[in-house]
């Protein structure tokens, strides 16, 4: 099953990155510019996984829901990530970002997991295919044999931008609470993953797609930190403060650096044998 993917995969990013990978080779090397832009999807979906995750506490309460267990509200996130992602057919870019973010859940072994509440790595790029192919599946009908047939991937992608476009969307026109973005001054060896993820975009994209699109009620923060030795280095939401006031909590998403610089370093190794 694995290798089926990391073929198909292979064979799909050089369908829909090709535009981007010829126009970057103007620059630096092009494995530099292949390797950034893979981690760029990568991060990005993580990133907005996260803001899933703060928009279903902050807005909707979902993560409270007595009905959910800790995998259906990291499923949800999940999906709610792949809503706001959601590129155009004609936007070369954003589709070579989400397809590399799907490509990237390959490069995770399953194996070295222990009770991990997120879905396997390989059914996480699976799902994110299946939404791209059911935002429009005639745009996407490329897609529509790396999708599990078993599922209603138009159902399941009209009921989620529904869903968001219905419950946690604002239409008031008022801004909400402003996200304020902290990058941490970096550890020794992590500059490298500070200076990639400021030139990115990808925290300023996330907080200009978040304050345009739903109104915040509380002190909310998007910060990048050198993660070693203090939790995991990862990416995570968390409530930094649950005050006695529920108005005065605090909402935190987290990138690590360290998790940046690995990705870097181990860039698309396995993708670019498959695409030779």
């Amino acid at each position: 099953m694995r290798s089926f993917w990391i073929s198909a995969l292979a064979s799909v990013l050089m369908v829909f990155a090709a535009p981007a990978a010829s126009h970057a080779q103007g620059g630096s090397a092009p494995a530099s510019a292949e390797t950034e832009n893979f981690v760029r999807g990568f991060v990005r979906f993580l990133a907005y996984h996260e803001a899933g995750h703060l928009l279903m506490t902050q807005i909707a309460d979902l993560n409270n829901n007595p009905d959910w267990s800790q995998s259906d509200r990291e499923d949800y996130a999940d999906k709610f990530a792949m809503i706001l992602l959601r590129p155009d057919a004609n936007d070369p870019d954003g589709l070579e970002e989400i397809v590399n973010a799907a490509a990237g859940w390959l490069q995770v072994d399953d194996s070295i997991i222990r009770n991990e509440p997120h879905a396997p790595a390989s059914q996480r790029a699976s799902d994110i295919l299946c939404l791209l192919y059911g935002s429009d599946p005639e745009a996407f009908a490329d897609l529509r044999d790396l999708t599990d047939p078993s599922m209603d991937c138009v159902g399941i992608y009209q009921a989620m931008e529904r869903e968001i476009r219905e419950v946690f969307q604002d239409y008031s026109g008022e801004m909400g609470q402003e996200i304020n973005i902290v990058y941490a001054r970096p550890t020794l060896g992590m500059k490298a993953a500070h200076d990639f993820l400021r030139a990115s975009g990808v925290v300023e994209d996330l907080k200009d797609d978040i304050e345009f699109d739903f109104y915040l009620t509380n002190k909310t923060t998007i910060q990048a930190i050198s993660c070693d030795g203090r939790v995991k280095s990862d990416s995570f939401y968390f409530d930094r403060v649950r005050a006695a006031s529920p108005e005065d909590d605090h909402f935190v998403i987290t990138l690590c650096y360290e998790m940046i610089d690995a990705r870097l370093k181990y860039g698309m190794k396995g993708f670019e044998d498959q695409a030779q």
